[in-house]
């Protein structure tokens, strides 16, 4: 038990002591960094809602 805490203390230490130690232009990186993945997970998404459109469509006319 006192390991599991002096390890989640440490580490935590550590992450702080990381994102406190960013500079602006290191922030900014990140944040475009983020942004472009949220970006390129919807293009994915909606790509994949789209195909599944188009089988559905493409299977309705083959059934009529």
């Amino acid at each position: 038990m006192v390991e599991r805490a002096a390890v989640t203390t440490t580490y935590s230490a550590s992450a702080i002591t990381v994102l406190a130690g960013l500079t602006i232009n290191e922030w900014v990186a990140l944040g475009g960094l983020l942004i472009g993945l949220a970006g390129l997970a919807m293009n994915w998404w909606f790509k994949k809602e789209h195909l599944k459109l188009v089988r559905r469509r493409e299977h309705d006319e083959d059934e009529s």
